[in-house]
Order: structure tokens, then C-alpha cells, then sequence
């Protein structure tokens, strides 16, 4: 029996309730983490192997990120190249997960978006606190749920936080901290439809607004604004499945953050799950 693979870092929430979806649909459901996945690779072929079985994939979600990411990437482009169809594959969630990739073909595409630059040595420092202006964001390349993402007001703290960002060769990614409304707006994309919108509150005092550190949320109308920004990212990008973040700016006028590849699909809205159910269901439909 030909299965849907769902690729994971972790079998989340929402990973337990898109197999759930899935199986009352009739469709053959597993998720298993890179590390269960065994390749063999020999004359007779390539394999692949879960629980010393070998899979027949209809096709793979890929949803794998931070510490599963490079080697679920790996895993598939493989998929990939044997001709197994991914959805949301490699070059979306290189893309997204990305956040100097993320910015590159937002601007590329003319998107509105936050001023950004990327730099590569601490003696850029200066000029670059000189060009965007405190407050500035400070972002890892790649990361989730904002972790190491954090504000800073002056020059001091700037180059005080700078070497941690840069260590292991890496580049440093910043941005105009832009004044927002203590909130910004998620919106969820599905087969590249926007289905839901809700606003993310940031604690009093606090300025991360992800719901994953402790902030709120409150349902937010979808205006057809916000429906065509989103939608037109969700092609951008590739990405059928989207979490695309808006930073108000003005009367039902935004500018887009990111767009998130594997963005959360249950909890605030649940009924989002069976979007992506439907979703794969058609795909698999096609491909059978």
C-alpha cells in the first residue's frame, strides 16, 4: 500500500491531527522523524526504509526545521530526485527557512517588506546602526518561533551581541525595527488560499509576538488587501502551505515580515487541518 509520508522534526500537535485527517479520508498516513528514515543504496537500486520496511510513497510532506532541518532537507532531495513528489519541498523550505533567502525574493518581487541588511564582519557594524537606525532587530539566518531574535536600542548592545552572530562564520541579518501596534498578523495559506487570519499580541513590555513565548491572539477579518499580499507570497514562494506574517503600517496597508513554510496548521484554528487534509487528498487524487 502506497503512503503519504509526513517528514517531521517532531510528531507535534499537529502532526497527530493531520495523520488523523488523513486516515479518515482513506489515505495511508505516517510521519517519522529524518533519523527513523533508513537509505540503502546498491545495485538493485535506492530504498527506503522505516521500521526495516520499505516505504511506497505516493508523496512526502516535507515539514522538517531547526535541528532536523539540513538532514531532513537531504532526505528530501532524495525523495526528489527518485521522482516522489514533496510538497513543500526542498527549494520552499530553503527559501523560508531561510530568513536572508526569505527577504532576497520578497524585494526581488517587489513585496513590501522591512528594511534589511546582511552583513558579514563586525566592522560593518557602525555603518550599517548608521544606515537603518536604532532600534534594530537582530535575527539568526535560520531559526523558529523567535528564538535568538531580539531588539536592540544603541550602538553598545549592537556590538556587545554581534560576535554571537557571527561565530562559526556566520552572517549577521538585521532590520529596521519598524513601530508596530504591539501586535502583527498571521495568515494562514492553504493550497495557496488564505483561509484564516489572527492577530499576535506581544506581553506588556515584551516584543515578540509569537504565540510559541507566551503571546495572545485575537481573530483578525481578512480584508481583500490582505488576501491578495498573502496569497500572491504563498506563489512566490512555492509554498502551498504558508504561515505569512503582516506588520500593519497603516489603514489596511502592510508590509510582509516572512513567510513561514511550515507554519503551524491546528491551534488557534483547528479547522485549518483539514484544509491541508483536502489539500493533500487533491494531490494524491492527481497522482494516483
Amino acid at each position: 500500500m502506497k503512503s503519504v509520508l509526513i517528514l517531521c522534526r517532531e510528531e507535534t500537535t499537529d502532526v497527530k491531527e493531520l495523520i488523523r485527517a488523513l486516515i479518515n479520508k482513506g489515505i495511508h498516513a505516517i510521519s517519522a522523524e529524518p533519523r527513523e528514515i533508513v537509505v540503502d543504496i546498491d545495485r538493485s537500486g535506492i530504498r527506503f526504509l522505516y521500521q526495516s520496511r520499505i516505504l511506497e510513497l505516493v508523496c512526502v510532506l516535507g515539514w522538517v526545521s531547526l535541528s532536523q532541518r539540513e538532514y531532513g532537507l537531504w532526505l528530501l532531495k532524495a525523495f526528489e530526485i527518485c521522482n516522489i513528489p514533496v510538497l513543500n519541498g526542498t527549494e520552499v523550505l530553503e527559501n523560508g527557512q531561510n530568513k536572508f533567502l526569505n527577504s532576497v525574493l520578497l524585494a526581488y518581487h517587489e513585496i513590501p517588506h522591512i528594511p534589511t541588511r546582511l552583513i558579514g564582519s563586525y566592522e560593518q557594524l557602525e555603518e550599517t546602526a548608521e544606515l537603518l537606525g536604532f532600534p534594530l532587530v537582530l535575527k539568526p539566518i535560520v531559526g523558529a518561533k523567535g528564538q535568538q531574535v531580539v531588539c536592540v536600542e544603541d550602538l553598545k548592545n549592537l556590538r556587545n551581541l554581534a560576535p554571537y552572530y557571527f561565530r562559526d562564520h556566520k552572517a549577521l541579518y538585521v532590520q529596521t525595527c519598524l513601530d508596530k501596534p504591539g501586535r502583527d498578523i498571521r495568515v494562514r495559506v492553504i493550497d495557496h488560499e488564505a483561509e484564516f487570519a489572527f492577530f499576535r499580541y506581544a506581553k506588556d513590555g515584551e516584543f515578540l509576538t509569537n504565540l510559541s513565548v507566551g503571546g495572545t491572539w485575537e481573530e483578525c477579518n481578512l480584508t481583500p488587501r490582505m488576501i491578495n499580499l498573502a496569497e500572491f507570497c504563498s506563489r512566490v514562494f512555492k509554498s502551498p502551505i504558508a504561515g505569512v506574517d503582516l506588520l500593519e503600517i497603516g489603514e489596511d496597508d502592510y508590509v510582509v515580515i516572512e513567510v513561514n513554510t511550515t507554519p503551524a496548521i491546528t491551534w488557534p484554528h483547528m479547522d485549518t487541518v483539514f484544509r491541508v487534509a483536502e489539500f493533500i487528498e487533491k494531490r494524491v487524487h492527481l497522482l494516483s
